[in-house]
């Protein structure tokens, strides 16, 4: 799991939450999460894991990245649209699933202790 610490030790340091400049810039930012998550994905399955403990948990938090790069992927195409609710509704979505990566990052790493 030491790939996937280095992975989230790449991200830049949290901006304090604002409001994003212009619609534009927040298609932008959707996006590029989006791909760091699609990149998060493809990670977990070049690990390649093979222990019964590890594989369940890693192929949860393959599918959470995966619907969390769906989702921002959806937000931005929203956003370029101008469709603020539906935008809205999927970034709400997004925030569901993206809930859900601390317990199972936690409980991966219980795993691996």
């Amino acid at each position: 799991m030491a790939a996937i610490r280095a992975w989230k030790g790449q991200a830049p340091a949290a901006a304090p939450s604002a409001p994003a400049a212009s619609p534009s810039a927040a298609s932008v930012e959707s996006l590029a999460l989006a791909r760091r998550y699609d990149d998060l994905a493809g990670r977990i399955d070049a690990l390649h894991l093979t222990s019964p403990e590890l594989v369940p948990r890693a192929l949860r938090y393959q599918k959470l990245s995966r619907e969390a790069g769906a989702a921002l992927r959806d937000v931005a195409e929203a956003v370029e649209k101008g469709d603020a609710e539906a935008a809205r509704r999927r970034r709400i979505q997004f925030d569901d699933i993206a809930r859900g990566e601390t317990p199972l990052v936690a409980d991966i790493n219980s795993v691996c202790r």
